[in-house]
């Protein structure tokens, strides 16, 4: 590859650095989702213990930012990578806006539900989630898990859809294999997300065992080590940029 080429962190050359209109609306749409998450903590409080209150809803917001703002790089970083807009890409992204923006309540419900339980109540903002019986709590790790595995789904088709037009996009050895690498990462978080979906709706939860409410939402810490392992495993694999 030419080293006059720009490239990114992994070696993809940059073949769209200006955003279209369909990825500025993407962009428009992500920034929304956010936005929900902001409109979802509540009025703007009006005392000194309002406020105390609604800052313990801060790390709860915080995690959803990161892996809302996670999703948006993502899907940033494919588009600079390939610069695909045809209308299967457009489709599969106008796709990916529709279910990050649904994808929004369950993920603040469960980040706030998460943060309570951990610090005993005290990161619980308003009193938490409401979860009045062991069905909702099912009901919302299941909403969870399916929005985490349709918005990884959608990925793994962007990078399959890229790979089929490899020939096309001239891709070198080097990035065709961190495209499969993609596929496989993204086919492994789908992977605990069905693990979390069957947890959630299998498991006995019940007073007797407290930490059985839990394991459906602990099952996504797997994706931690998963992705070192996997780039370890890409660094041991990947070829010289040039290939």
């Amino acid at each position: 590859m030419d080293s006059s080429v720009p490239t990114d962190e992994q070696g993809f050359r940059i073949r769209r650095d200006q955003p279209t209109r369909v990825e500025a609306f993407v962009d428009a749409a992500f920034a929304f989702a956010v936005t929900l998450l902001v409109v979802s903590v509540g009025h703007v409080p009006e005392s000194t213990g309002e406020l105390v209150q609604a800052m313990r809803g801060v790390p709860a917001f915080a995690a959803s930012f990161l892996l809302i703002a996670r999703f948006w790089r993502s899907h940033r970083q494919w588009s600079r990578r390939f610069g695909i807009e045809d209308d299967y890409s457009v489709r599969l992204s106008l796709l990916l806006v529709f279910v990050i923006l649904v994808y929004v309540y369950p993920l603040r419900m469960v980040a706030g539900m998460a943060f309570a339980s951990f610090s005993g109540g005290i990161l619980a903002e308003h009193g938490g989630p409401a979860i009045a019986s062991v069905a909702d709590l099912r009901a919302l790790y299941v909403t969870f898990s399916a929005g985490y595995g349709v918005t990884v789904i959608i990925f793994t088709l962007l990078y399959r859809h890229a790979l089929h037009c490899a020939s096309a996009l001239e891709l070198s050895a080097h990035e065709r294999l961190h495209a499969r690498l993609a596929i496989v990462r993204n086919l492994g978080f789908l992977t605990v997300a069905v693990t979390s979906l069957v947890l959630a709706l299998t498991l006995p939860m019940s007073n007797d065992h407290p930490l059985l409410y839990a394991l459906p939402g602990m099952a996504y810490v797997l994706i931690w080590p998963y992705s070192l392992w996997l780039r370890h495993r890409a660094t041991r694999l990947s070829p010289m940029p040039g290939a």
